[in-house]
């Protein structure tokens, strides 16, 4: 009976096992604390490509980017990656007074989407939470 239940877990996680955590972060998404940004209003989707590794953000409508510029694009750097989080540079970012070098962001999946967090910030601030869109929302 426990082997039973064993095989059934394995194959239950089906589609997690196996995948990089590029594989897994990959999709559409929208703000869960920014309506204008939402899913159903301006979902932006994050995507890869290996070479150079980049992270490619991408969103429907112009929207204000860290810098106050309203962009549909961001490219990030990829400089590492775990199970649970990409190490990235993003493109066009000054270098931080304190060090002389640009600051290195931590996209990291939670339960639902993921957030942000800094290399140089306390492990649990992550900020600016993003939620996966249901498939649909993709069409609408």
């Amino acid at each position: 009976m426990r082997l039973i239940y064993l095989t059934c877990m394995f194959f239950a996680a089906g589609p997690a096992l196996g995948q990089s955590v590029t594989e897994r972060a990959a999709g559409l998404y929208g703000s869960a604390n920014d309506p204008t940004q939402s899913c159903s209003a301006n979902p932006h989707e994050l995507s890869f490509i290996d070479t150079p590794p980049h992270a490619l953000f991408r969103w429907r409508m112009p929207r204000p980017d860290r810098d106050g510029r309203m962009s549909t694009e961001e490219t990030y750097d990829m400089r590492g990656a775990d199970a649970t989080a990409l190490t990235l540079l993003r493109e066009g970012d000054a270098p931080l007074v304190e060090t002389g070098r640009r600051p290195v962001w931590l996209l990291r999946l939670t339960e639902g989407g993921y957030c942000w967090g800094r290399a140089d910030w306390p492990l649990v601030r992550c900020i600016e939470p993003a939620v996966r869109c249901a498939t649909d929302a993709a069409t609408s």
